[in-house]
């Protein structure tokens, strides 16, 4: 995160959430929140910070502990870059695919039928 995304100090950043700025500390000494420190050492939250806190409110309002909360939140993160992983893959297929139809077409077209046969085309 940058400086720039990271804007509210704690005081700040927990009355827009409405807890106490120890709560903040809690949950960053717990992993859950990891705000951007000023060379002096000062917590900056972002917007993205105040809804990852969002989410852990709302996880801990449904009864879960901030452990089970940090789970969530790291397989969460997990799924979300395997999501992105998979996206690429299926771009790297479709383009791919594109290049083989595009070899395909250019064959004779006496081998292109028993080709596509081959290809499952």
């Amino acid at each position: 995160m940058s400086r720039k995304d990271a804007v509210y100090i704690i005081s700040v950043a927990a009355e827009i959430a409405g807890i106490h700025p120890q709560t903040l500390r809690i949950y960053e000494r717990r992993g859950l929140l990891d705000p951007y420190r000023t060379p002096g050492g000062t917590r900056r939250y972002s917007e993205r910070d105040l809804e990852r806190l969002r989410a852990i409110q709302a996880l801990t309002q449904a009864g879960i502990n901030l452990e089970g909360v940090k789970r969530i939140m790291q397989l969460e993160g997990a799924v979300e870059t395997l999501q992105a992983q998979l996206d690429r893959i299926k771009a790297q297929l479709a383009q791919a695919k594109a290049e083989a139809d595009d070899t395909l077409s250019s064959l004779p077209d006496i081998l292109r039928p028993t080709i596509q046969d081959l290809l499952g085309n």
